[in-house]
């Protein structure tokens, strides 16, 4: 049975941290490694921790000085000794046969990536996300290129250890929307790529989660610095060209559009609603004409009818009208 490596990078989730690490030694397959990397967590998290390596021998605990969500994954990536490597985050749980699951998909096609679905978890409420992509087969960017488009998140995939140490992207430290900024790097570098379409991981939405961030300005700069440098990390290995149109959407989606919508929801006077629209403009000026944002659903496409006409009182009212409706049930 090969080793696989789980990282588990740990702050602030005391209230979430047993049933995470549970899941993961409760797992069906047992040849695992799983680092715990407490960094620098000011509640009882580091307490914890030790607990479990206790408990279990294959549990490793890192301390380190905080560092933030990259660094603590790049450090504890680095210990990693296992054939495969799962990142997951310490809020969320898993199903017990992720590993299970995935490894034997791995080990079938030589992948270099498995890739499966999540269910995201908010209040009390379940809603699986899934994808249109053709699953349980050898897959490449280059003739699957709504790859680029999946969600993006380092949990959600299984990684050939070798594979992640040779194409050589750790997180960028100091940076939210760090998984936006790697993914995109290990799809186009690798040539096995599988989806599996089952749902074995459970992602956990915090109203003070770094999606729910209000600190506009930092969102800003560093939605805009990881951007930039994937765009030119594409340009800079004449891909460009290829995946123009995954890669206008991808800013479109994740520098305009949704942005937009929080900033909008939140403070629509915010000078931050003009940057993100600024930003689009200046980087692809004609992404109307994009196929994929042709593909809107209809929802979506008036939303995006009022942040082009600049009415967004519109979509705050009915936000309102909608919570109202929610509160009468």
């Amino acid at each position: 049975m090969e080793l696989v490596s789980i990282v588990v990078p740990i702050y602030g989730v005391e209230k979430y941290l047993d049933k995470c690490v549970r899941s993961l030694i409760n797992q069906t397959y047992q040849n695992l490694e799983i680092i715990l990397v407490d960094d620098g967590s000011p509640d009882g998290c580091g307490r914890l921790c030790d607990k479990f390596a206790k408990e279990d021998k294959r549990i490793e605990v890192i301390h380190k000085v905080n560092g933030g969500l990259s660094d603590a994954r790049n450090t504890g990536a680095k210990r990693a000794s296992g054939k495969y490597l799962i990142f997951i985050d310490s809020d969320d749980y898993v199903d017990n046969k992720l590993v299970e699951k995935t490894i034997s998909s791995a080990e079938e096609n030589q992948a270099d990536m498995v890739i499966f679905d999540f269910t995201a978890v908010e209040e009390g409420e379940f809603k699986l996300r899934t994808n249109n992509i053709p699953t349980n087969k050898i897959l490449r960017l280059e003739e699957e290129k709504k790859l680029l488009l999946m969600p993006p998140a380092a949990w959600s995939r299984l990684f050939n250890r070798e594979f992640y140490m040779r194409a050589n992207h750790p997180f960028p430290v100091g940076k939210y929307y760090e998984d936006l900024g790697t993914t995109p790097k290990f799809l186009l570098e690798a040539n096995r790529i599988v989806y599996l379409k089952e749902s074995l991981y459970f992602y956990t939405i915090r109203s003070n989660s770094i999606m729910k961030s209000y600190n506009f300005e930092r969102n800003y700069k560093d939605m805009v610095w990881i951007l930039n440098d994937i765009l030119h990390f594409f340009k800079e290995r004449n891909q460009f060209q290829k995946y123009k149109e995954e890669l206008e959407y991808l800013a479109f989606a994740s520098g305009y559009f949704e942005p937009s919508r929080e900033i909008v929801l939140k403070d629509r006077k915010n000078p931050y609603l003009k940057k993100f629209r600024a930003y689009m403009y200046d980087k692809f000026p004609e992404f109307h004409q994009n196929s994929y944002v042709k593909q809107l659903e209809r929802k979506n496409k008036f939303h995006l009818f009022i942040l082009d006409i600049r009415q967004y009182w519109i979509m705050a009212l009915l936000s309102e009208c909608r919570q109202f409706v929610e509160r009468r049930k």
